[in-house]
Parts: structure tokens; sequence; C-alpha cells
């Protein structure tokens, strides 16, 4: 499902294409998910205007825009703006069906079996990680097992608040998570008061058990010190959801001494310091599910944590949720306020926002068919429906993150001499979307949808850098061209592997190396070509740093940004010095750290011709100053060209040119590869350049960590490169 950034927002069902459910996952056929009145309403009722609003508070967004502003140029900046404005969002997170798949890394849920998920949007078909997935107990229907997710909150804020037998539990809100929280502190032997706004609300949670319940008053604290016998609460769990600071004073005015507050819902956290400090009070916050929540490790990659060392994950919490369920501990049934059909979902929707007193549980229903998954689907609305011309290359697109949005998508959009006929992404509702706004004709989760088309011309490949070789090998045997982003490999093998794909074949596989056809570097180059000798290249990298937990050190994903990005760099020099490679140097500021981590080193390269390179690469500086500098001296003569954006020549020639924004070649570099497709020119860049840049790296990262091949050949260990993995020219 979606909703686009509308005033109001609207709400509405895609057909997306089924997603390929993996190893790691359980691909599921919904039967039952649960609109969370109080999380997606808050997503649904915001506005345009409340984005932007929001956007311009935040210091870090409007830094972020001057700086698109400075380097893209007004069309680029409003372009990305608008696309987060109008970005489809997918609702929901807890549900559950029938497993139709189960990748082989899953164990104890077999096709068939009845499981519910959380994490994963309303859906026909969800695919979910094992961590995120669990058996429904015998007798338990989809119905109540698709409160799971919320049941696994409301279970984590009970166990934060640490109750013990006989405690007293004010509950602030008695939405759906208030409600089961309610219920779960009585299985824990708590005397449970609460309050709410909605009357209907109160009486329900008094009929399922609570000790009493009461209208939110200025003389609410009064009143629960009352009720405690002048004692004051022992534990005070806020599920309401309110900017308003009177409910955080109002917890902290009914707390005992030493009693502690537990946040569940979005509060106001102000808290009022004089009374929380003569109570010395604890506060803390429940976060979600459970331990393992937010971890990519645990929740992606399936890393479960010890039981000895953590008995109760957002997992665990699912199972023992359902178990309570299911043992008639917890009362769902009575949650249930209405259902509605996939096809009718807007309307419920509608009224929770309209009438939402009237609102608690709120299912949406699904009869997909569970044994025939369908993997690609046609776009409605696209704007390539035409006839296609014989001249025409048809394209097909595998990944769509925010780089090939910005880029690669809108030149495929745009273009009247190629034909965008398929979009592959893995993620259902991205493959959609990014499909109906950049003009594709179908979109798919399983590249096989690829291979299989005769139609497709050429594949171009977006994807993040561990999956570049396997797909555009795949590519080249299903007998297409390719265009693959950099690296085009990330490990020796791979280089082989593509060299056998592409044996025998009269195929393109060109790497996106676009500095090569950035308009100042284009220059350089023909300045260059007119003077003899040998040329001194030093290009500097103020690559800046990477938040923790990027994909880019994760392994499973990537070989890190030297292998990443640096092949960029070795690209450039090998196309200005235009002369095969002799040896290579690096030194890194950090031998220690993994090689997936390493990200500040200089490389040297010396070619057969005398020209030397040097990479400077590190994350280290200042984002204040210039991200590339290339510098280029040969026979007099030098170059100086700064983030793409001034060239300087002094010599032989006088040259100042200065562009307006940045242009890194990506343009023309698609422009190069449309025109190589339509047989209208030689690609600049081969197989082998890809190849050779990727195992130069590959290189790189050995000797800076002090494992090169042959370092000991010499004393200044610079020889020994390994010319059987063709390295040179």
């Amino acid at each position: 499902m979606r909703k686009k950034a509308l005033a109001p927002a609207s709400v509405g069902t895609e057909e997306v294409p089924v997603p390929l459910c993996g190893r790691g996952s359980v691909l599921i056929a919904n039967r039952h998910s649960l609109i969370s009145a109080g999380t997606e309403t808050t997503a649904v009722k915001s506005t345009k205007r409340d984005m932007v609003v929001k956007a311009l508070r935040d210091p870090d967004i409007r830094e972020s825009v001057v700086e698109m502003l400075t380097h893209d140029g007004v069309k680029k900046t409003a372009e990305r703006v608008q696309f987060e404005m109008t970005k489809w969002t997918a609702l929901g997170y807890s549900g559950a069906g029938i497993a139709v798949e189960v990748g082989s890394d899953v164990d104890g849920i077999g096709v068939g079996d009845l499981v519910a998920y959380g994490g994963q949007g309303h859906a026909e078909y969800v695919r979910v990680p094992k961590n995120l997935c669990v058996k429904v107990p015998r007798g338990l229907s989809t119905r109540e097992a698709a409160f799971v997710a919320l049941g696994s909150i409301a279970l984590q804020g009970v166990r934060r608040a640490d109750v013990q037998v006989g405690d007293t539990v004010v509950v602030i809100g008695l939405g759906l998570v208030g409600q089961l929280v309610s219920q779960l502190l009585q299985v824990a032997g708590a005397r449970v008061l609460g309050t709410d706004l909605v009357a209907e609300r109160r009486a329900l949670a008094e009929k399922l058990g609570a000790e009493a319940v009461l209208a939110p008053t200025s003389d609410l604290p009064g009143q629960i010190t009352r009720l405690t016998g002048g004692r004051g609460a022992d534990r005070v769990v806020i599920c309401a959801s309110t900017s308003s600071p009177q409910v955080m004073e109002q917890a902290v005015a009914m707390s005992r001494d030493r009693g502690r507050i537990v946040v569940v819902g979005q509060v106001n956290m102000s808290v009022p310091h004089g009374p929380f400090y003569m109570k010395e009070l604890e506060l803390v916050i429940s976060r979600s599910y459970g331990p393992g929540r937010y971890d990519v490790e645990y929740e992606q990659y399936g890393r479960d944590y010890p039981l000895g060392y953590v008995r109760w994950t957002e997992r665990r919490n699912m199972e023992e949720f359902l178990r309570l369920a299911q043992s008639d501990k917890v009362d769902i049934a009575s949650l249930i306020t209405h259902e509605f059909t996939i096809d009718r979902a807007a309307e419920g929707y509608a009224l929770i926002q309209e009438r939402p007193e009237e609102c608690l549980g709120v299912l949406i229903e699904y009869g997909a068919d569970a044994s025939s998954p369908t993997r690609v689907v046609s776009v409605a609305g696209s704007s390539q429906r035409r006839a296609v011309q014989p001249t025409e290359g048809r394209i097909a697109v595998i990944g769509c993150g925010s780089f090939a949005r910005q880029f690669h998508l809108p030149f495929l959009r745009d273009s009247k001499k190629l034909h965008f006929k398929t979009l592959v992404a893995s993620s259902s509702q991205s493959a959609a979307e990014m499909a109906r706004r950049y003009g594709a004709e179908r979109a798919a989760t399983d590249p096989q949808e690829i291979w299989n088309d005769p139609e497709i011309d050429a594949v171009m490949i977006f994807t993040r850098d561990k999956t570049h070789a396997s797909l555009a090998a795949e590519a080249l045997r299903a007998g297409k061209h390719v265009f693959c982003e950099k690296p085009l490999a990330t490990t020796p093998e791979e280089c082989d592997m593509l060299r056998a794909a592409a044996a025998g074949r009269d195929l393109i596989c060109m790497t996106g190396f676009n500095r090569r056809f950035a308009p100042l570097m284009q220059q350089l180059k023909t300045l260059l070509d007119r003077l003899d000798g040998p040329r001194m290249v030093v290009v500097r990298v103020n690559a800046g740093a990477l938040p923790q937990g990027h994909w880019a050190f994760d392994s499973s994903q990537a070989e890190g940004r030297i292998i990443g990005e640096v092949c960029h760099f070795v690209d450039l020099i090998h196309w200005l010095t235009g002369a095969r490679l002799d040896s290579i140097t690096a030194i890194p500021l950090d031998k220690n750290r993994k090689a997936v981590e390493l990200e500040d080193a200089v490389a040297t390269l010396r070619f057969e011709d005398g020209s030397v390179g040097t990479i400077v690469y590190t994350a280290q500086g200042s984002p204040l100053i210039g991200k590339e500098r290339v510098e280029v001296f040969c026979s007099g003569t030098s170059f100086v060209m700064d983030d793409f954006r001034t060239l300087t020549v002094r010599g032989v020639s006088r040259v100042d040119l200065r562009r307006r924004t940045v242009d890194k070649g990506h343009q023309a570099e698609l422009l190069h590869f449309q025109n190589v497709l339509l047989g209208q020119t030689v690609c600049d860049i081969s197989l082998e350049d890809g190849i050779r840049a990727s195992e130069v790296c590959f290189e790189i990262v050995a000797r800076a960590r002090g494992t090169g091949f042959g370092e000991n050949d010499d004393q200044e260990g610079t020889r020994g490169t390994p010319r059987s993995r063709g390295i040179g020219v």
C-alpha cells in the first residue's frame, strides 16, 4: 500500500510484483493484517505543507539542500526534493498468513504453515526475514495472530516496567497498545489502573480486567494517590501519543518515591525536574518489539542473540505473545472493531481519521491465491506506451536506489531512442513505483524475467557492490549488453567469472566510470594528448566519513570503499596516462583495520612509460573543502581540475574554465552508452577496463594491509603485480 504526499495525503492500493523469497526469509500469502491506528494515521494525516515546515526546521536538512543547490543546481535539487515529497510510503507492520515459500536458512517453518510477522506493510504477499516471522499456535486464527507486532510492542513495554506481583501500574492511553499492555500487566500479577479520553475505551479496559479506569482530569494524580492508599503508583506506562507536557507531568505526580515511568507511545519528554528529582524516579524508553529491533544483523541477516545472554528478543516476544493469546490469557477478539477487504482498505483509513473514537483493532482481509505468486506486472500509465522502432535499444534496469534515481532513471525516462522495458528491484513497492515514475513498461522482482525476455537488448545494473559481477555475468550469458555501475567486480574470482561469461560473445560490458566523460576532464585530456613525455598525475579524494553501519562496510554487500570507489580514480589515471601499469605501492592510515573498513590510503601507480599516478583517498578531511582535485604535470605544463567545476592550465596553453554547477560526466556517459547500443560509436570502456580497475584495487588493499603479492621482490616492495589477472592494458 502507499500514500501520496498530497494535501491531504491519500491512501490507495497498487498492483506490485511479488518479492523473491531469499535464503533467510519466508514468503507469506497474507490473510489478515492490522492497521495501527496511531502510527499509520499520523503518517496519513501529514500534508505536503507539514513536510515542508518540518524540513525547514531541521538544520541538517537545510544544510543538505544548500549543498545540493551548490553542486547540482536548482533543477536537480528541485527534482530530488519533489521526489521526497511525492514518494509512496508503505503502511502497516503486523499481520498473519500462509507460508508459500521458505528460505533454506529458515528453521521451524514449513510451506503451508500459518505464520505471523512484524515489520512488513499491508500487501497480499510479503517477504519477511526469519527473525520477524513466527509460527501461529494451533487454534489461533489469523485475525488474532495479525496483532503479533502490536502485541510484542506491548509485551516489551511490560518487560521494561520490571513489574513485581502486586505492583500497582497506571496505564495512560488505552488505545490498541494500551489495551494490550493492560491485559499483559494483569498476566504479570499487577493491579492495573487506566486512563483515556475516550469513554468507550475506558469501559473496554474495565471489561478486560482493569481494576479502575479514570477520565484524564486535572485531579487524576490525586485520584491515583487515593486509590493506592497514599503511596502512588509503582509503575506508570505511557501509551498515549501527544505533544502536550501534561501527560509527563501527571505521570511524575502520580508515581511513588523511586517509582518507574515507561514511555511506549510518542509523548513530550519534558520532565518537571523538581518533583522528578525529589522522588528519585526512573524514566525508561521501551523501544518497539524488543532486543533486535533496528539491528540490521538481527533483523535482515537473521543473526540471533544467544538465549543465555538475551532472554527476550523481538522474535521471542512475538512467540510469547501468541502463546498467551492462544491460551486465552489475552483477549484479542474484543479489540477488533472493524474489518475491510484489501480493495476497501482506504475506507478503513478514512474511518479511523473521521471517527477515531469508534476504532480500535481495524483489520484488512486478503484473499490472495497462495499457489500463484506473480513476480512481474505491467505498469499502468507508463510514459513509454508507444510503438518500438527497429533502431531503438530495449533496456532493462536492475536496482533503483538514490544514485540511479538521480542520474540513470531520469535519462531513460527522457530518452527518445531507448525503450525502457523492465525495471527489477528487490522491493515490490520500489519496483512498481519507480517503473511508473520513470516510464518502464513492467515492474519485476526477479532478474530471470530479464534473462528470459528475447526483446531486451541491454541491462543496466545499479545494485549493491557484491551483486554486480554475478548479475553482469548472467546478463552476458543471456546475450544482453551490460552497463554496470562501479565496481564491476569485488573479488579476483568474480573477474575470472566475467571473462568466462563474455568469452566468445560479441557483447558490451561497460563500467560506469563517468569521470572520463566530465566536460572539464575531456578538455584536460584533449590538451594533455598534445604533449609528449611521461605524466605525473595526482588525484586527491576528500571522500568524507560514512555513518557507522553504512552498507559499504558490510562484507555481505561490499568489500569496502577502496574497492568500491577508488576504482574510479584508478581508471581515470590509466585513461590520462594511456600506459601499461608496471607496479603498485600503497600505504594506509591504519593498516590494522579490516579490508572492508579501510578508507584512508595513499596508492602510487608506476607505468612502463615512466608515468606515475598517485591517489590520496581519505575520509578524515573537512567537507568544507572540495571533494576531488586532479593535478597533471607533463612537459612544462600543469593542469589543475577542482571538483569538476574549474580547470586551470598553465604552460604551453593558458586555460581558465569555470562551470556553474558540478558535472561529473554522468549525462555524457549515458549518451555514450546509448550511442554504442544504437551502433553509432565504439564503446570507450571495455570489459577489461572494468576488470583492470578492480584488480588494481584488490592489490592496493592487499599492499596497504601488508599482504600484497610479491611485496618482498625488491627493496621497495613495489613489484610483483599479478599480470595473470590482466592489470596491464
